[in-house]
């Protein structure tokens, strides 16, 4: 059997100066035809296959194109090898000297890359450099000299000696925090950051309930059917897995549970979407729903006498006013739900820490105007347009007296707040009005 050929190591030895050098490979363009050739018989083969049996010559164009992009990629392998030998070479001769050079002033080495910088659009190498980052965010930079001798032909040089990089081309290349100041580009604080997460889990969510419930909708039969075949395919497998244990039964086992593994998984990402939609589930429950109940049944009890519309302005304005200005309210529902902190583990604090973010009251006045403003422009829209109503008109006309009382409110207090009075004080002068003497 012949050895397999081993390719030629570049040469290296250590100049007059006493930097290390290494030759660079001949450059040889049209390397390995037979890829080409190979391809473009099989690209002709497709064409032939579709002439003589279809009669068309559809592939024609897109294996063309296809075949253009394979031929830049072959013409491209020389470079590619010659630069994983260049990379490789400038780590062999200089990785221990480097290290070496961070040791002596105490520091450690985050990351080592071999830069080039080129010029125009035809790829020519105007320098190249051994770049280093430390610990401490400082970039060293050693160059590697590009030489071309009769001699020796054309060979770099690994100088030893470094300098403190000022390129802020080479530092933002070899910054591993990259995202970081892509994050930057926007300027969006920490609260926003926060809230786009939020809205991003709420819509994901929501959406794979939505397909949940549409899959189900439509091929219920199909999803029972499967579900009550895997159940059983379960029971058969881990009885006979217990009655004659064998590798294929293991094996088999093993593919069965990888659903529940998906499950599990599903789960666990699932509760923060599952933590928003039940805070404010809870939170609609109590500030909304009871209120609605009360004045439910004193109404039929005959109590009261209240139109169905007459209620649900009552209720939607008491519960968007103590939602959004009785924070001790909505976290005392929080507290009487199971979202609270039962100290069983370190998850359920987050989890009640979340649920108490999402109920301040400055996250809940946004949460009301924003379904405000969503219900009476469609409500607007339809009203102007079609001369129709999203409910009823009793239903529109309830909802938008609500928010015209929600919006009076907030702004009230809004004002109470600008005004700067001393209480103590003018309550002292206030009394003195009642006292009538001479000075």
């Amino acid at each position: 059997m012949k050895s397999k050929k081993k390719s030629k190591e570049p040469k290296r030895w250590k100049n007059a100066n006493g930097n290390m050098c290494f030759s660079i490979p001949e450059h040889r363009f049209f390397e390995k035809p037979w890829i080409m050739i190979i391809a473009a018989i099989f690209a002709a083969v497709i064409c032939a296959v579709e002439y003589f049996f279809w009669g068309s010559y559809r592939l024609l164009v897109p294996l063309s194109i296809l075949l253009f992009f394979f031929l830049i990629w072959w013409l491209d392998i020389p470079a590619r090898r010659n630069e994983e030998i260049i990379v490789r070479m400038v780590h062999k001769l200089m990785d221990d000297g480097v290290k070496g050079d961070i040791s002596k002033l105490g520091r450690s080495m985050v990351r080592m890359l071999v830069n080039h910088d080129y010029k125009g659009t035809y790829g020519v190498v105007e320098s190249s450099c051994l770049l280093v980052l430390l610990d401490n965010d400082e970039v060293w930079e050693y160059p590697l000299v590009y030489h071309r001798s009769d001699d020796c032909g054309e060979f770099f040089e690994c100088e030893r000696t470094h300098i403190v990089c000022e390129n802020k081309k080479h530092i933002r290349k070899i910054s591993p925090k990259l995202w970081k100041r892509f994050a930057g580009m926007f300027k969006l604080s920490d609260k926003a950051w926060l809230s786009l997460l939020l809205l991003t889990i709420l819509l994901v969510g929501g959406l794979c309930v939505a397909v949940f419930f549409w899959v189900l909708d439509h091929f219920m039969w199909w999803y029972l059917l499967g579900f009550v075949a895997f159940v059983v395919l379960c029971g058969i497998v881990v009885w006979c897995q217990k009655k004659w244990p064998c590798k294929v039964l293991n094996f088999i086992s093993a593919i069965l549970s990888v659903p529940f593994a998906i499950l599990y998984i599903f789960f666990h990402i699932g509760i923060p979407f599952l933590t928003i939609v039940a805070t404010y589930f809870f939170l609609v429950l109590f500030a909304f729903g009871i209120p609605a109940m009360l004045l439910v049944v004193f109404t039929e009890q005959g109590l009261i006498a209240l139109h169905v519309e007459t209620i649900a302005f009552a209720v939607l304005t008491l519960g968007s006013i103590l939602c959004s200005n009785s924070y001790k309210l909505t976290k005392w529902i929080i507290h009487m739900t199971p979202l609270r902190d039962w100290g069983n583990h370190r998850y359920e604090s987050y989890r009640e820490q979340l649920a108490y973010y999402l109920i301040h009251p400055s996250n809940v006045t946004f949460l009301l105007y924003l379904i405000y403003l969503v219900y009476l422009a469609i409500s607007g829209f339809l009203q102007i347009e079609k001369v129709d109503y999203l409910i009823s008109e009793g239903f529109d006309t309830a909802i938008l007296k609500a928010f015209l009382v929600f919006i009076a409110f907030t702004n009230m207090k809004a004002k109470s707040k600008e005004a700067e009075i001393d209480v103590k004080e003018l309550t002292k002068k206030t009394m003195l009005l009642f006292v009538h003497d001479d000075e």
